[in-house]
């Protein structure tokens, strides 16, 4: 083989590799834009519940605020499609951003928020998480109320297949499900 074409040669398989490293930098940066386009919550309607009991607790600085699943489904409710930490939670939710109903009690420039379950469970979360995300405030699964047995009346779900930092397992406790109260917290 001559000079010349063993630096064409060269010089062709260097561009060949410039090229694969630039292919996979770009999927690298698209995938996770085009992986959201589905697997964001979604504005949904559906028949409202015809629930009035209260459910829901929400304390703030102006006092307590009470919530049915009713009232809580009035704020507007999304759809979302999404993988949890527990594969036989992964499917489809309906509910209202959590955003949303924090703005409705007064609470959407909270620093923070404790949720709390009627098992005594609680967890922090921080304002960045549903300014970041569209969380919802999950009020059915599939289409239907969820009972206590189904991790409901309420819970909290992360569009998680729609930004690959949820699965850090630091929001896997935030999964808070049997929701009865949230309630500000001081910095």
């Amino acid at each position: 083989m001559s000079k010349g074409n063993l630096s064409m040669s060269s010089s062709l398989a260097f561009a060949r590799s410039r090229i694969r490293v630039f292919g996979l930098f770009f999927l690298l940066l698209v995938q996770p834009a085009m992986a959201t386009e589905d697997t964001l919550p979604r504005p949904v309607s559906l028949t409202p519940l015809d629930a009035t009991q209260e459910v829901l607790r929400v304390a703030g600085e102006q006092g307590d605020k009470s919530y049915s699943l009713s009232r809580i489904e009035a704020l507007g409710l999304y759809r979302v499609n999404t993988t949890t930490f527990w594969p036989e939670d992964d499917g489809t939710y309906e509910g209202v951003l959590l955003a949303d109903l924090l703005a409705d009690a007064g609470l959407s420039e909270a620093s923070a928020i404790r949720i709390l379950a009627l098992d005594g469970f609680s967890q922090v979360m921080p304002r960045e998480d549903w300014e970041r995300w569209p969380v919802l405030l999950a009020t059915r699964r599939d289409g239907r109320p969820m009972g206590v047995r189904d991790k409901g009346p309420l819970r909290i779900i992360y569009p998680r297949d729609a930004d690959p930092r949820l699965s850090d397992s630091v929001y896997r406790l935030r999964w808070v499900w049997l929701i009865d109260t949230i309630e500000k917290v001081e910095p």
